[in-house]
């Protein structure tokens, strides 16, 4: 398993095997290979439903900068702590 930060021009996605439904505004997944339960809220809900398709790190950044009032470098820090963190738990991969 990948758990380096993502290159800008990877394509990232969700792993397939995953679990996910909108519960009043909370993202709620469960990884059924490691039945484990997650919640995102917010941005971090935006971003991992923009990883239900192929999408680049740099594409996630743009869309996200587009779509909320956040400067760039910190949008990119704070996606990057966010991909790194759903890499390490298996919920977000390197699209092949």
């Amino acid at each position: 398993m990948m758990n380096s930060l993502p290159d800008n021009n990877m394509l990232l996605e969700r792993t397939p095997d995953l679990v996910a439904a909108d519960l009043d505004g909370e993202l709620v997944m469960m990884n059924a290979e490691a039945g484990r339960y997650y919640g995102i809220s917010g941005v971090g809900a935006r971003a991992f439903e923009l990883l239900e398709s192929p999408i680049s790190f740099e594409g996630l950044v743009e869309t996200i900068t587009h779509e909320y009032d956040v400067e760039t470098d910190k949008c990119r820090r704070d996606l990057q702590a966010f991909v790194q963190e759903l890499m390490a738990n298996g919920l977000v991969r390197q699209a092949n």
